[in-house]
């Protein structure tokens, strides 16, 4: 009967992805439960399971809960203050910062304000990265959330063309490339204390929590706007009522860098310090060794990053100046999307830990191909009810493909360099993806007369990021611990 109970709850552990030893007589203990002292034999005499190094650093875990809340957290503050600025570069900005053009070229000017953050991310990944491979991610991620909590309180007390003139347009900017650089740094960084902290067998769960955190704040800042807009007169959300969510940015701030602070360094990079020691120019490292993961991980980033600003930035734009939708109903299907996919983006990430990371996002990517002729069709019937469905679908397999990503990402490098490489490969997709898709698609339609150029461009995104998957090697279940090798 003692050896059927042992069989039993041994089985339960090993499903949750959980090492354990014994405590005492009859007794096992998961790692990561509070143990204090030695770990005696089992009754019956012997030496009871020996703890390994692996199991000893699992145990002396902080408690994993904290750090998934720490970078939902950082990241939902980081992302409120950069989607904050998307949302106003559509809404407000061409009036305010750009008066002096017309309509076309004011909407023009305003991407490429939105995508100058996305050219500026892979440059603020190197130099975050390069300091979060040799100084530890934790300092790094709490200047990161400081630097962009900076340029979006003070985005908030900018004075618009009418006080400053061109001046302006171009402190604006300024601050927008603060913003880019800060979340090029912040963003996977989050992701890598999450993933390095978390159980061998829950780190795709635990690297949605970030995720998450970005979802969050987008959820938080097309909600900001949307209340705004209604419970505001239009002047009085032209003239300051914008400004509100960009000040509250610092009360987000203020709640993520007290948790932050608080959360020790990784034993992950601790330990790959203490046996190989600092590398001298990470980025050097990445390139010479890791060429082929660098281009084809950049790859498979590009059609979700592209499927996600079509939807986001693009169609919220040509909806409104377009198709003439109210500016409500195109910011509501925006914010019912983003729930959809913060709940859709925690499952598929879940899954991932089961099912295998890259066998979740090759079928997302294929989802975004399938997707990208209904998203057109239905944004151009007008109806309300249906552009909220195509934006909810469209989130929700944006979220299959990319709630396992992060982890996958994780799982491709060695720790010692895996802050530069991670970093720079995520924004360089966002970057080829992001920054260009709102460009690209509202200049294919200019080309082409026809707003189905997009769902094309879709298309051909997803090939490259299927191609790129498909040549990729399963990171899934390798170990990111102290005991790893440091080659992946």
């Amino acid at each position: 009967m003692r050896c059927q109970l042992h069989d039993r709850h041994l089985t339960r552990h090993q499903r949750r992805g959980e090492a354990y030893f014994p405590r005492s007589a009859g007794g096992y203990t998961p790692v990561g439960s509070r143990v204090e002292g030695s770990f005696p034999a089992a009754s019956g005499g012997g030496t009871g399971v020996p703890v390994t190094s692996a199991s000893a650093w699992a145990n002396e875990r902080p408690g994993v809960r904290r750090i998934a809340f720490a970078g939902l957290a950082g990241t939902t503050s980081q992302y409120f203050g950069f989607f904050s600025y998307a949302l106003a570069a559509v809404i407000v900005f061409p009036a305010n910062f750009f008066p002096e053009m017309d309509s076309a070229v004011a909407s023009l000017t305003t991407f490429a304000s939105i995508g100058v953050a996305f050219v500026v991310r892979p440059l603020g990944a190197l130099v975050f990265g390069h300091f979060g491979d040799r100084s530890g991610r934790k300092s790094v991620l709490v200047f990161s959330l400081l630097m962009m909590a900076g340029a979006t309180f003070f985005i908030g007390l900018l004075p618009g063309y009418s006080d400053l003139g061109v001046i302006a347009p171009v402190l604006l900017l300024i601050l927008r490339v603060a913003q880019g650089a800060a979340l090029g740094g912040g963003g996977m960084g989050a992701v890598l204390l999450a993933v390095e902290h978390a159980p061998p067998r829950r780190r795709g769960l635990y690297s949605a929590f970030p995720g998450v955190g970005a979802s969050l704040g987008a959820l938080l800042a097309n909600g900001a706007f949307l209340a705004l807009s209604g419970g505001l007169t239009p002047e009085q959300f032209r003239t300051w009522g914008w400004r509100i969510p960009f000040l509250f940015t610092s009360v987000l701030a203020g709640i993520a860098v007290f948790v932050r602070v608080s959360i020790p360094e990784t034993p992950a990079f601790a330990s790959a310090m203490r046996r190989a020691g600092k590398l001298r120019i990470p980025i050097a490292e990445v390139v010479r060794s890791k060429p082929r993961a660098l281009l084809l991980s950049v790859g498979a980033l590009v059609v979700g990053n592209v499927l996600y600003f079509v939807t986001q930035t693009f169609a919220l734009s040509y909806g409104t100046a377009v198709l003439g939708i109210p500016d409500r109903i195109m910011l509501l299907a925006t914010l019912t999307s983003i729930g959809v996919q913060s709940v859709v983006g925690f499952a598929s990430a879940a899954f991932s830990d089961r099912l295998g990371r890259r066998r979740v996002c090759m079928a997302g990517a294929l989802l975004c191909a399938v997707w990208a002729v209904p998203l057109i069709w239905l944004l151009r019937t007008r109806s309300p009810w249906l552009i909220v469905v195509g934006f909810s679908v469209s989130m929700f397999v944006y979220a299959i493909y990319s709630g396992p990503l992060s982890a996958y990402l994780a799982g491709l490098f060695a720790t010692r360099l895996r802050f530069t490489a991670v970093a720079l490969v995520f924004n360089t997709g966002v970057m080829v993806g992001g920054a260009l898709a709102p460009t690209i698609s509202d200049r294919l339609v200019a080309w082409t007369g026809s707003v189905w150029a997009v769902a094309g461009f879709v298309i051909t995104t997803a090939a490259l990021s299927l191609f790129s998957l498909w040549h990729l090697s399963e990171s899934y279940p390798k170990d990111l611990g102290p005991d790893a090798e440091e080659e992946h």
